[in-house]
């Protein structure tokens, strides 16, 4: 209960400050939604959807007695949706997404059909975060994982 309750309140903080924005979420960014502000981070910002596609996936290993083992990584292993804060600048006369910020729910693409939950920080549709899958009876700390993604944001 206490892990759905946190999913929800990252869901509402992530959704504040969707009345502000120019477009809706589904709607394409056009270079004409584009302003010419002097704060590099808050102009240009939208909220987007988007889907991610997890490259690499590396955990840390542990035996049955909780020793570590090593560093566990995984190809290909991880598809979902991400919301986040999207910036988007000019180029050629289009808009393009050079970095945002995303929050991401997963699924596995084979094996259990367990939910994880991350946040990562893209350049140019490829991110870098941290995740955590919600698998019960295992520790905290064989859940945690980094990952390396690739992401398309409407």
């Amino acid at each position: 209960m206490k892990k759905v309750i946190l999913l929800i309140t990252l869901l509402c903080v992530m959704l504040i400050d969707v009345d502000a924005q120019k477009k809706s979420l589904l709607q394409p960014v056009t270079v004409s939604d584009l302003s010419t502000g002097t704060k590099a981070f808050t102009d240009n910002m939208f909220m987007r959807f988007g889907v991610t596609l997890s490259a690499n996936t590396i955990k840390l290993g542990y035996d049955e007695n909780g020793e570590f083992t090593g560093f566990n990584s995984s190809y290909l292993s991880r598809v979902g949706f991400n919301v986040g804060y999207a910036h988007f600048i000019e180029k050629d006369g289009v808009a393009v997404n050079n970095y945002s910020v995303n929050g991401v729910i997963m699924t596995p693409t084979e094996g259990f059909s367990n939910l994880a939950v991350g946040a990562t920080i893209s350049a140019y549709n490829f991110a870098l975060g941290v995740g955590y899958d919600f698998i019960k009876d295992v520790a905290f700390k064989q859940n945690v994982f980094l990952m390396f993604n690739a992401q398309l944001l409407f």
